[in-house]
């Protein structure tokens, strides 16, 4: 459950950071999933999603930079999964 909190915090954080276009502030993550799935967004770099170990995020990132909704399909979590679907 925490994980899943901490993913859909980054998940509702990176439409700022991405506007802002500054991918230094992701170095700050300690994080390195959610370090990784920031860079991914704010350098639009498909590439870097595969870096991220938890499938549920590398997913989500995936369908976000990617732009391939149907990798929402492979999102374990329910609530992840609609949003993701939702949101992309």
């Amino acid at each position: 459950m925490k994980k899943f909190f901490c993913a859909l915090l980054i998940t509702a954080l990176l439409p700022s950071v991405s506007q802002a276009g500054n991918p230094a502030l992701c170095y700050s993550i300690k994080n390195q999933d959610q370090k990784n799935q920031c860079l991914a967004v704010t350098q639009n770099q498909k590439a870097l999603c595969y870096s991220i170990k938890d499938s549920d995020m590398k997913n989500a990132c995936l369908a976000q930079v990617g732009g391939e909704q149907s990798r929402c399909y492979s999102i374990k979590d329910r609530e992840q999964k609609e949003r993701c679907l939702a949101e992309y």
